[in-house]
């Protein structure tokens, strides 16, 4: 089994709820290997008009 350490860029739409946003995100790293761990390192504020946050989040995955 290999394990890698990845940073990932997300957008969080402001349809998706905070009581949802954990299955939003499991549901996006699941698309790139068997999720091990994650955190939400930091959160940005977007400048556009809809609401919509940028999410960074690191996670280690295994292949």
């Amino acid at each position: 089994m290999k394990l890698s350490s990845i940073e990932y860029y997300l957008d969080w739409p402001a349809s998706i709820k905070v009581k949802n946003l954990r299955g939003f995100i499991i549901a996006n790293l699941e698309k790139k290997g068997d999720l091990i761990r994650w955190s939400i390192v930091d959160i940005q504020n977007s400048i556009d008009s809809f609401g919509t946050k940028k999410l960074i989040i690191k996670a280690v995955l295994a292949n």
